[in-house]
């Protein structure tokens, strides 16, 4: 059938794929509620005489309707692949006259490595998994590696395939809208006058927030405070009892220097948020007790964190963790891959 790719038996996925596309696919973020704007700014309704500009109507949900425009983009790319490399493999098939089967058998199959129990580990841990999670089976790890050599095979050998054709996709893809971000009189790392900015809304007690730590650790190593600067902002989500405890805790600990350390702290330790885990949290750095507790009593800082989450409602900003480097978003808790492209983007100036 065009457009489908009818692939051997030794193709086919393994169970530890679907398991693994559950624990760290679209689960990387948790939402607020339910946002792009793309090509001109038409009137789009008329009340007494006044015009109604898209820009006007799509500002609050302009980041959620890019996110459609998007989705329907990558939709229609991947039916545009599919199908064309379904022609190439049937060209190829009868160019060496064999079945399609036989065609990926002859240029993808035959055998692969072993893979070694550290290299289960090592992809685990890059999922953020562990084998002793109940839902992850070791031999299901392997037989998965395994698959996925098979199937890298037959990447190349497609790819070959298109580079020798000079396939060229032709479906626009969308423009991300550029958000303007406040970064005044929240915490911040790095040099105010970076060519890059990373502002963070997150949420203390969202669980994927917490997997943003080894990313933004490795943003900060390889670029360094020069080049990128990072800015948090709170979005506490309204399902999350101690978000907001938390939140207004790290704005009195950033008034004692104290910011990112308490940060760490308790994102490490997600399940002691109350107000006697804060104060201790706030000993153990060494701040001073009396001016902390003030502040967090009187809960100083309330306004701050409720502005904070104002403006990432009226951005269509509606997931936690998300993040908007130099005006483009990311949501959820991507990879570090993914905010290395848009970083390097920025720096080159594209």
């Amino acid at each position: 059938m065009a457009g489908k790719l009818n692939l051997p038996p030794h193709f086919k996925n393994y169970a530890i794929g679907g398991v693994i596309g559950l624990l760290v696919g679209a689960g990387g973020m948790a939402l607020f509620g339910g946002d792009g704007l793309s090509g001109g700014d038409p009137v789009v309704a008329t009340y007494n005489g006044k015009n109604l500009r898209a820009s006007e109507a799509f500002a609050p949900v302009k980041s959620r309707l890019f996110q459609l425009e998007d989705e329907v983009y990558r939709t229609k790319e991947q039916a545009i692949n599919d199908t064309v490399e379904q022609r190439l493999i049937d060209a190829e098939a009868r160019k060496q006259n064999v079945s399609v089967d036989q065609l990926l058998e002859k240029m993808t199959g035959g055998p692969v490595a072993e893979v070694t129990d550290e290299e289960i580990s090592t992809f685990l841990a890059s999922k953020n998994l562990k084998l002793d999670d109940p839902r992850i089976k070791k031999d299901d790890v392997r037989e998965y590696l395994k698959y996925r050599q098979r199937f890298e095979k037959r990447q190349g050998f497609v790819a070959d395939l298109k580079k020798n054709a000079s396939v060229v996709i032709k479906v626009k893809e969308p423009s991300a809208p550029k958000l303007e971000v406040t970064t005044d009189g929240y915490p911040s790392w790095g040099n105010p006058k970076a060519p890059v900015t990373i502002v963070e809304f997150s949420d203390f007690q969202c669980p994927f927030c917490s997997r943003a730590l080894p990313v933004l650790a490795q943003v900060k190593k390889d670029y360094g405070p020069d080049k990128v600067r990072i800015v948090f902002r709170d979005m506490p989500l309204p399902s999350h009892d101690r978000a907001v405890p938390a939140a207004l805790a790290s704005h009195c600990a950033n008034e004692q220097g104290k910011f990112w350390e308490f940060h760490d702290a308790l994102f490490s330790d997600q399940g002691k948020l109350s107000d006697t885990d804060l104060k201790a949290v706030a000993t153990t750095l060494k701040l001073d007790a009396a001016k902390f507790n003030e502040c967090f009593d009187s809960k100083r800082h309330m306004e701050t964190v409720n502005k904070s989450k104002r403006e990432a409602e009226s951005l269509g900003i509606q997931a936690t963790p998300s993040f908007v480097i130099n005006g483009q978003l990311i949501q959820g808790a991507e990879g570090y891959d993914k905010f290395k492209v848009k970083i390097d983007k920025a720096l080159s100036g594209s």
